[in-house]
């Protein structure tokens, strides 16, 4: 069967207490035919989900907005390497043109072509070492009606092979900006790869995280559920009392503050506890409208494994790089920086190149018939096979930007990537240093909070007892019992919130060295 919703349950227990309270049976049947009507018609009930270490693992790994928010800034970060890269691939290019015309020369002698059919196949690639080439096959076939001095021309073809090349003189020689840009972009991609790896683990973490906070929140229920029994036991005892003129009026409305305020206290976690399920339903939205339950759970055990767990980082005094991929971080910072020291160094230099093209052009018109001449695409190849129809071109040209506007926007580049690479390489550093160094004293310390409240728990546990049976002798005061019973309450509940902030110190720790070794990591 199907639960009700826990905050749906409380709702309703208030409704039917206030109407018994004040003795209204019409709103009492009311109640009870509501109840029975949404009890048939369900719409308040939800799917449980029963919440364990298992599940939480689970849900890590599931598709969640947390996750593909990580996948998108490494897609990010991968998309402008791509980028980068796709400079550098080859690429096949091509056109074909066909026109007609039946326009009149201008003088006559001079022909006009029509039709022209014209076609380019090439294949072009920009190299990393500060080359450009290009090679591609050319052809032009056309013809045209006889003139006053010529005569007809059918399908003369013109072929040409063409080879060029560009090269870097100064600014990318031999590639240095170039290879420069795709390392820089390689290893930004690295370490966005790393921090996703990160981010990954950092989101599990924050869910066993809440899973914890809910677990040390249903401890504390459990404690201020027993202490409420006890208030109501006392005020029924109490209220016997009265009626048998043993007890006095104001020792009544002592209890029954007691039990309103210890209430309060419920229902206080009750908004925590709810406070933490909105947290846990925006990070995994498949929890949405379910109700959530814990599982079985071994609080002595986690201790344990926790306590374990701390006493194996304290006892190593240098930092275990081994167990994180930051200090990995660190080092791909410092390569991407020299990357970027070069490229901008160099971002408003002049601009020189030499270029060369190297072709071999073959016609195909021969005389045909009458006053006339033709051609064809094998009559043109066959020309350049038969005869020298080489030819070259070389030359130079240069860039060189006028005013400072380049270099004004090279000495921002230049602070901008120092500062921003700067900031990153020193905060890593002192998050992997800190981490480690600050762990073992806040550990300890705790763990001295933790032993001092065991210790007073069961002093106050032990004082508790005796007062009870004082207070049943009728030799101290409400008064003196209630503070007792809530200086019991508030070292229990301090306990178990120290305990919570070792465990969430562990997982602050396991951020940054996800890889330690110990059973609590669930590596």
């Amino acid at each position: 069967m199907q639960k009700f919703s826990l905050n749906y349950i409380i709702r309703l227990k208030q409704v039917f207490e206030t109407n018994v309270k004040v003795g209204n049976m019409a709103n009492i049947l009311k109640f009870i035919g509501f109840l029975a009507i949404v009890a048939l018609s369900g719409p308040c009930f939800s799917q449980a989900v029963v919440l364990n270490e298992d599940v939480i693992q689970k849900f890590a790994e599931n598709s969640t907005p947390r996750l593909d928010e990580i996948e998108a800034a490494f897609l990010n970060v991968n998309l402008t390497q791509n980028q980068i890269n796709e400079k550098y691939a080859p690429e096949l290019f091509g056109q074909y043109a066909h026109s007609e015309t039946h326009e009149k020369a201008i003088v006559r002698f001079q022909p006009v072509f029509s039709p022209i059919d014209q076609a380019q196949l090439g294949v072009r690639q920009n190299l990393a070492h500060g080359f450009s080439t290009s090679a591609a096959v050319i052809t032009d076939q056309r013809s045209a009606g006889p003139t006053a001095f010529s005569g007809r021309f059918r399908n003369a073809t013109t072929t040409t092979l063409r080879f060029t090349m560009q090269m870097d003189l100064w600014r990318d020689l031999l590639g240095r900006m170039s290879k420069a840009e795709i390392e820089s972009a390689s290893l930004e991609r690295q370490r966005a790869e790393m921090e996703k790896e990160i981010s990954r683990k950092t989101f599990r973490l924050s869910l066993r995280r809440l899973y914890w906070s809910l677990v040390a929140n249903n401890e504390s229920m459990k404690i201020s559920g027993e202490l409420l029994k006890s208030a109501e036991l006392l005020l029924k005892e109490t209220g016997r009392r009265y009626k048998d003129s043993v007890a006095e009026a104001d020792e009544v409305a002592r209890y029954d503050a007691l039990v309103a305020s210890r209430q309060g206290r419920i229902t206080y976690l009750l908004y925590q506890r709810e406070a933490l399920l909105k947290q846990l339903q925006n990070l995994v939205p498949e929890l949405s409208a379910k109700e959530i339950t814990l599982g079985e759970y071994d609080v002595p055990k986690t201790i344990e494994e926790v306590l374990a767990c701390t006493a194996g980082i304290a006892t190593q005094s240098a930092v275990p790089y081994q167990h994180t991929t930051y200090d990995e971080i660190v080092s791909l910072i410092r390569k991407n920086r020299e990357q970027r020291d070069l490229l901008n160094s160099r971002y408003s230099d002049i601009d020189v190149k030499l270029f060369g093209t190297a072709k071999s052009t073959g016609v195909s018109s021969a005389p045909s018939g009458a006053n006339g001449y033709s051609g064809t695409y094998g009559g043109s190849i066959n020309d350049q096979k038969n005869n020298n129809r080489t030819g070259y071109e070389l030359g130079v040209m240069f860039t060189m930007p006028l005013g400072d506007a380049k270099k004004n926007t090279e000495r921002t580049k230049e602070l901008y990537d120092q500062k921003r690479l700067q900031a990153s390489l020193t905060n890593t550093n002192n998050q992997i240093i800190n981490a480690h160094t600050s762990f073992a004293r806040t550990i300890t310390y705790l763990n001295d909070v933790v032993k001092a409240q065991r210790i007073s728990s069961a002093a106050l546990d032990k004082r508790l007892r005796l007062m009870r049976k004082k207070y049943e002798q009728a030799r101290v005061s409400v008064n003196d019992l209630v503070q007792d019973q809530d200086a019991l309450l508030s070292s229990e509940l301090t306990t178990i919130d120290v305990r919570l902030q070792i465990i969430n110190t562990l997982f602050d720790y396991l951020v940054v060295f996800p890889e330690t070794p110990c059973a609590f990591n669930r590596i």
